[in-house]
């Protein structure tokens, strides 16, 4: 599907408009209960991004915020007034299974054991990036090493991600690689959005084999130090962006 191109214009003229007015952003960890407004303002913001390329979010649920082993990462600004990205990371419960399980569990139910076999194991999901930050060299790759990083310090030990073809590119980065027994060795058909996804996996979330070197060490140094202020001099819009990963378990 798409979206009249007025529409989408005009999405993109509100975005580029606010760019101007940001001097910093901050990419702030919480968990999902004890923070629901964020929580809000997180979801509305991806069905806003969605809705703006003329797709639904057919996993737009609010269970996830009653979910006490629910983390959040999210992308606003330093007066909270604006939301920009973010992510999640979701354990398996039997009260809240894995969004993953039911975007591809009935196309590929082998999932299903091997999730039982993992139970160390969380999945990334919920990413999305608005359309202002990403002019500005604030992509969602920002929210993934933020969410990596929180999931060493929460006790995730694995982490598997459904991946479209653009999140799949960068999900290599981090180490993430197909998960071979599920679907047609990692790729299975995604009916909900009408194309494949890529099931990836990385086995050992606290050391980050198979990453890139330079993206481990910067996640190694968020966990160390997950409060501080970085200017990124890879970033062309010189922001400042002011990490709060630091959460009370």
């Amino acid at each position: 599907m798409s979206t009249s191109q007025p529409q989408f214009e005009g999405f993109q003229h509100r975005l580029n408009s606010q760019k101007e007015e940001l001097e910093s952003i901050t990419i702030r960890a919480f968990r999902a209960v004890d923070d629901i407004d964020s929580c809000h303002r997180f979801l509305q913001g991806h069905l806003d991004v969605i809705s703006a390329f003329g797709f639904k979010l057919s996993s737009a649920t609010e269970s996830w915020m009653l979910d006490p082993m629910t983390y959040v990462v999210i992308v606003e600004s330093g007066d909270r007034k604006r939301t920009f990205g973010g992510a999640r990371i979701q354990f398996r419960s039997e009260l809240n299974p894995l969004p993953v399980e039911g975007a591809i569990g009935v196309e590929a139910p082998e999932i299903y054991p091997f999730l039982e076999a993992h139970p160390q194991l969380a999945e990334i999901c919920g990413l999305w990036n608005s359309v202002n930050v990403a002019g500005m060299g604030i992509g969602s790759v920002y929210s993934i090493r933020a969410a990596i990083a929180l999931a060493g310090m929460v006790g995730v030990k694995e982490m598997v991600a459904l991946c479209s073809v653009h999140t799949y590119r960068m999900a290599h980065r981090y180490g993430f690689n197909l998960l071979q027994e599920i679907g047609n060795k990692g790729a299975i058909p995604y009916a909900g959005a009408h194309q494949t996804a890529h099931l990836t996996y990385q086995f050992d979330i606290d050391q980050l084999p198979n990453s890139q070197e330079a993206e481990r060490n910067l996640i190694m140094d968020l966990r160390k130090n997950p409060d501080q202020v970085i200017k990124d001099n890879g970033n062309p819009s010189e922001l400042q962006v002011h990490y709060q990963l630091g959460i009370s378990l």
